[in-house]
């Protein structure tokens, strides 16, 4: 859900946060140097202990089943960051940048304040003259904060293009494929969690619709297809996401030939895992991962499933398949898969892809 805040209540918060900025960050170094402390003090705990230690400085005690249950974004998306294996995607800046240097001062009309970095807000529909909903850049961190709408005419601010995150993004998909990075690649969908579970639908559409239509990335996506080459393979569940996005009509408007290289390379993503799945059996783990990511990251942010569903289903039996004929008899390869897996997102996405644990191919072939 989106905040919708009024101007004073907006003009508070904004106050408020200044004033608690100080106190939130002296808690949590404290926080963090009791968490050394207890690292330190040459104690022979039980790893168990240390997992619990550790646990209660996650949300909900590291338990993303019940941040699920609550619905909420900000945990679920620390948790996931928790869970994943090696370094993930920065996650959005929390702050904007520094605005350009600049002798015109005006007032905020959100804190009153005399500043140089006010800005007309970016709205996704604008309607009339909206040259005076505008903000300075500390305001602007509040309302990014709590994915507020304009506080003058309700509309969705554009958030994305106040932090070049569109061609960043862009940026880090070319960087990652031309040095075949396969951790990532896999955290390409790291970036796309973030912004999911942060922004409006008309962000996410329009920022998917930026990606499938650019024509730098559209080369590189078709070099890809045409060499079959392998970070196709292990950034599959970006494509899926972006993919389903435009099957299940929340990007629209794309022709013919935009629409038959989005269709081609999620296609190439599991057709190219059939046959060079990446030798080990944790390349097995990584699809159905990023299957089930793409799925949940859809599912909290109230877009629509039905073809991700379809496509975590398919991952699943293809995991399944390509493990039988490579890893069947491999001594601890089953082992390797299951630890592999998260299963927080296996048993999240269980009724939605398999309609009950008992059909779920993964829970059966990897957990019992």
């Amino acid at each position: 859900k989106y905040t919708k805040l009024t101007v004073p209540r907006l003009r508070g918060a904004c106050k408020k946060r200044r004033l608690e900025q100080s106190g939130l960050k002296g808690d949590l170094i404290a926080r963090l140097e009791r968490n050394d402390q207890e690292c330190s003090s040459g104690s022979s705990s039980a790893s168990s202990s240390a997992s619990s230690s550790a646990s209660s400085l996650l949300p909900y005690g590291g338990d993303i089943t019940e941040a699920m249950r609550h619905k909420d974004a900000t945990a679920i998306r620390v948790l996931m960051q928790n869970r994943s294996q090696g370094s993930l995607a920065p996650p959005l800046p929390s702050k904007p940048p520094p605005a350009a240097a600049s002798t015109s001062i005006s007032q905020c009309p959100i804190c009153n304040e005399a500043r140089a970095d006010v800005e007309v807000l970016e709205h996704s529909s604008p309607k009339g003259d909206i040259s005076n909903h505008a903000a300075c850049g500390e305001c602007l961190s509040s309302m990014v904060s709590t994915g507020s709408s304009c506080p003058w005419c309700r509309d969705e601010v554009v958030w994305k293009s106040l932090y070049g995150y569109l061609d960043e993004f862009k940026s880090d998909i070319d960087r990652a494929g031309v040095r075949g990075d396969h951790q990532s690649l896999a955290n390409l969908l790291a970036h796309w969690q973030e912004f999911e579970m942060t922004r409006s639908k008309s962000d996410l559409a329009a920022f998917a619709k930026d990606l499938i239509t650019d024509s730098s990335l559209a080369s590189h996506v078709s070099r890809g297809i045409n060499r079959r080459s392998p970070w196709v393979r292990d950034s599959a569940g970006l494509w899926m996401r972006l993919y389903a996005m435009h099957a299940d009509g929340e990007v629209t408007e794309l022709n013919d030939a935009e629409a038959s290289r989005l269709s081609a390379v999620c296609e190439a993503s599991l057709d190219i895992f059939e046959s060079d799945h990446g030798g080990h059996e944790d390349f097995v783990a990584a699809l159905y991962d990023q299957a089930c990511a793409a799925l949940l990251s859809a599912l909290f942010s109230g877009s629509a499933t039905v073809t991700l569903a379809s496509l975590a289903k398919r991952a699943g039996r293809l995991c399944v398949d390509v493990f039988d004929r490579f890893y069947s008899n491999k001594v601890g390869a089953k082992a390797e898969v299951r630890n592999r897996l998260n299963i927080e997102y296996v048993t999240a996405v269980q009724e939605l892809v398999w309609g009950s644990a008992e059909a779920d191919l993964i829970s059966t072939k990897f957990f019992t």
